[in-house]
């Protein structure tokens, strides 16, 4: 039996919420006993709730749909099949999450993206709340190209609310010493840098831009690596629901969605703390990206 998971655009965001989202779906999906999923992405319409969406050409919406909600539901071994139909639904499939889709059109929140829907999962030792995986030929490639010294150094440099992105010059004073330690450091550099300003270029690093474009790509290079620095950053999304090792920098930031209360009621932890299905070597640093923080954090 397969659980039919529908995103539906006009009611949820054309981003990596996508990836928290499709957790959840799989989440229930182990709590019903079901062996597989197949994901259906409604996007026949845009969801026009905030002001970055309001101001976002469709065109936007649409790439997102093709670069990222597409791309995403098949690191869960668990996803059978994928569709998105750019007209109205004319059938519901069954058994369906979530459960009373569609609900009334005024129903603004009847796709449950956000991470508090994870919570009543946390501490369940059936229910995998990690269970992205790279595709056996992400990792046919990436061992081709890497060996067993690799950590990768994963930027944020976005010009949308540019107060969380990675501090260029501390994660490059983090390369060399790496370097100097006769470890292979990797630059995977922010998608949308790569196709604009190229800051990543200013540096002289070893860049893998590949796992910047391609999510499985990266997520197999991620599971390679000795470890993997990042920032707070919506590409991580399916590493940090993965087996991969981490330590996630600049935990919170100056903005609405990157609070110490923020993280309280979306991930229920306190200052300090680690994602509740974190793993022993998957961890959150609620400091800035400062060179001596992260070197500390990796106590080479």
């Amino acid at each position: 039996m397969k659980l039919n998971v529908y995103y539906d655009m006009n009611y949820a965001p054309a981003s990596f919420n996508f990836a928290s989202y499709l957790v959840l779906a799989n989440a229930v999906r182990q709590k019903m006993g079901v062996e597989s999923m197949g994901i259906t992405i409604v996007a026949d319409q845009y969801r026009k709730r905030t002001a970055r969406e309001e101001n976002r050409p469709e065109s936007e919406m649409k790439f997102k749909v093709a670069h990222i909600l597409s791309k995403l539901p098949f690191l869960i071994p668990e996803v059978e099949s994928l569709d998105i139909t750019t007209t109205p639904l004319t059938e519901i499939k069954r058994p369906t999450f979530p459960f009373r889709y569609p609900g009334r059109e005024d129903d603004l929140n009847q796709i449950p993206y956000s991470d508090g829907f994870l919570h009543e999962f946390y501490g369940q030792e059936d229910i995998n709340l990690r269970p992205y995986r790279a595709s056996e030929q992400a990792k046919f490639f990436v061992d081709n190209l890497f060996g067993d010294d690799v950590i990768t150094i994963q930027l944020r440099t976005s010009y949308n609310l540019s107060v969380r992105n990675s501090n260029l010059d501390e994660w490059y004073k983090v390369y060399q010493e790496l370097k100097r330690l006769r470890f292979r450091p990797i630059v995977i550099p922010d998608f949308e840098d790569c196709l604009t300003n190229k800051l990543f270029t200013k540096y002289d690093w070893e860049v893998f831009e590949p796992a910047a474009f391609d999510h499985d790509i990266r997520l197999a290079l991620s599971e390679k690596a000795i470890n993997n620095l990042v920032v707070n950053h919506g590409a991580n999304a399916p590493m940090i629901h993965s087996d991969c090792p981490y330590i996630l920098f600049k935990w919170i930031a100056a903005t609405v969605e990157a609070t110490v209360e923020c993280h309280k009621k979306s991930f229920l932890i306190d200052y300090g703390e680690d994602l509740k299905w974190a793993g022993p070597n998957q961890h959150l640093i609620w400091d800035d990206d400062n060179a001596d923080i992260i070197l500390k954090a990796l106590n080479l």
